[in-house]
């Protein structure tokens, strides 16, 4: 069955149109002797009108006459379901204050509208497709593509529980009632349910790659709506209350996803997606700052490890000179303690006669705080440079002594002292007391 024709004298005919479209009424081709000139806009074979109830539908339609050769138009038009839902689209689009015609061809063939929607100023075109035969993915992508390359706008409805295709074209899926109401849309438009934070500076959800508060990105997320009657959903898109839009909030399940929306869900999403945009630059700006401050504190430790390695070198290197300096000097041959205490600054401790006689490269930051215990020993420095920060941080006239000593390169972050010394990790929890705790 078929809706639309060609008749010899008035050219194309709508048969679901009591004027047929063109002025006429369909008492002047129904069962008329001779038979009304009527053939197939596309096989140009004989055609017949039609007339059948069905349910609470009264049904017009054309039927090609016996013998008819293969025909798109009457493949195209099989089917009751796809008759009455085509009917329903274009009843319920004209009942919007457009006007909707049946088969419309683009110039080039490129497209065949089921139902072609038109605005009364004739801006806008609508072809509103009933698609209940299978069809690829890629086949009604296609098809939506060339709809959108000659500015038509397209929705496609189907009665098919599932399909493919329903979430990659702009869709939605139908029911007609067993009761005989009204046909429902059940698939295919979206609300969207915001959610936040309460506290919309500070997420509860931070993904704890950063530390700090981390403003709310939007937890909302898309819902199927409640089924609701056709003729409102074919209003809406007449009004432009709805629009297919390609779901910006992800889907975790999924992947690209169209629904028909309203302005307000759209808002609703894109107020959640600046806000997640916003969310992502704090984050990347707190990891950046967060990495430059880990990567200052490992340099510091680096630097610090370092020193006191170099620190324990010079001690190491001082020890042969200061005892033989002090031998000279006191006539009496001194002992050397085996590492630096905190008692005499972190430097090594000399002894003569069981007393404190010397302190080989104190740590000058902690001199302030030993200088009265610290005066009447005398400091040794490997170097001048060392020897001034001493001087600067001793008690005034306090006796600093600066040794010539070979001193071995130092490697940036040392494993471990020859067999025998205090390790790195050793010496600074020596230097920290942390050994005595």
């Amino acid at each position: 069955m078929v809706f639309v024709g060609v008749h010899g004298e008035w050219g194309r005919i709508d048969v679901t149109q009591a004027d047929l479209g063109c002025g006429q009424d369909r008492a002047s081709i129904y069962k008329t002797k001779p038979p009304a000139p009527l053939t197939c806009y596309e096989c140009d074979w004989r055609l017949h009108l039609v007339h059948k109830t069905h349910g609470a539908y009264e049904l017009w339609f054309l039927r090609h006459a016996a013998n008819a050769p293969h025909c798109e138009a009457r493949l195209a038009g099989e089917g009751m379901a796809h008759h009455l839902l085509k009917l329903d689209l274009a009843h319920h689009a004209r009942t919007a204050g457009w006007s909707a015609e049946y088969e419309v061809a683009a110039p080039d063939g490129s497209w065949r509208a089921d139902v072609m929607a038109t605005s009364p100023d004739g801006a806008r075109q609508v072809a509103l497709e009933a698609q209940m035969a299978a069809i690829s993915i890629t086949g009604i992508k296609a098809r939506t593509d060339r709809y959108a390359a000659a500015g038509v706008e397209v929705c496609w409805f189907t009665d098919r529980k599932t399909v493919p295709w329903l979430d990659a074209v702009p869709s939605v899926r139908v029911a007609r009632p067993e009761d005989g109401g009204s046909v429902q849309i059940t698939a295919g438009a979206a609300g969207f349910e915001p959610e936040w934070c309460r506290d919309r500076a500070d997420c509860d959800w931070n993904s704890g790659c950063v530390q700090g508060a981390v403003p709310c990105g939007g937890h909302g997320k898309w819902s199927a709506v409640e089924p609701f009657p056709l003729h409102r959903f074919v209003a809406a898109i007449c009004a432009n209350a709805t629009r297919p839009h390609r779901l910006r909030v992800p889907s975790w399940e999924k992947g690209e996803i169209w629904r028909w929306i309203t302005r307000r869900y759209f808002e609703l999403e894109e107020e959640q997606v600046r806000a997640t945009a916003w969310r992502k630059q704090v984050m990347e700006r707190l990891a950046t700052i967060q990495q430059r401050q880990r990567e200052a504190k490992a340099a510091a430790e680096r630097e610090h490890m370092a020193a006191i390695e170099a620190l324990l070198q010079r001690q190491k290197a001082l020890v042969k000179p200061v005892v033989e300096f002090v031998f000279h000097e006191a006539r009496a041959y001194p002992k050397v303690g085996s590492d630096g205490i905190p008692e005499f600054a972190m430097g090594v401790p000399v002894y003569v006669r069981g007393k404190p006689y010397a302190v080989i490269c104190p740590v000058a930051g902690r001199v302030p705080a030993l200088r009265d215990a610290l005066v009447p020993l005398v400091l040794f420095a490997a170097t001048e440079r060392e020897r001034d920060r001493i001087a600067a941080q001793a008690a005034p006239g306090q006796r600093v002594e600066v040794l010539a000593a070979e001193l071995p390169a130092t490697s940036p972050v040392p494993a471990q002292r020859e067999q025998g010394g205090l390790t790195i990790k050793q010496a600074v929890n020596r230097m920290f007391g942390l050994d005595r705790m």
